[in-house]
């Protein structure tokens, strides 16, 4: 590989760390927060959310080292199905999507081994993403239980007036 490919692939990196499934649903979805499991998915998405964006400003100035500027990107378009839900319901979602982010964050990291400095910030993001799965996980495993159903009431409301 080229150093010119190596880049561009490290550039690949940039815009997987800018487009996250996690960074939409803080920037962008406006979940609805209704119970206290919610407000702790929320929190763990913003802590997420920021170390994110500290991947990719360090990814962002190691590219200024090389004298690229990124290009612009935008979240995919189907993220925008995600939008007005629950982070609680989200989380199972999370879980599923982020798994795909970071195993394309480690595949960079594996194709630019050549480029170690690149490679090396790579591998510690996808840890510390990795930490941040683990951590959902828990969460998902805390997740209170469902209500019972109601009792169903035979016949319509007005036969019971």
């Amino acid at each position: 590989m080229t150093e010119a490919a190596f880049v561009t692939r490290f550039e690949d990196a940039y815009h997987q760390l800018k487009n996250s499934f996690i960074r939409y649903l803080v920037e962008n979805s406006e979940p609805e927060v209704r119970e206290d499991f919610d407000r702790r998915a929320m929190a763990l998405y913003e802590d997420w959310d920021r170390e994110l964006r500290q991947g990719q400003t360090a990814v962002a100035d190691l590219l200024a080292e090389e004298d690229v500027v990124p290009s612009t990107s935008s979240f995919p378009i189907g993220f925008s199905t995600f939008n007005f839900l629950s982070p609680g319901y989200l989380l199972r979602h999370v879980l599923e999507k982020t798994k795909a982010e970071i195993e394309a964050l480690a595949a960079v990291a594996k194709d630019i081994e050549a480029w170690p400095r690149a490679a090396e910030l790579l591998k510690a993001l996808v840890r510390r993403q990795e930490g941040f799965v683990e951590r959902a996980r828990k969460l998902d495993a805390d997740r209170p239980k469902e209500p019972a159903a109601p009792p169903r009431i035979k016949g319509t409301s007005a036969s019971r007036w």
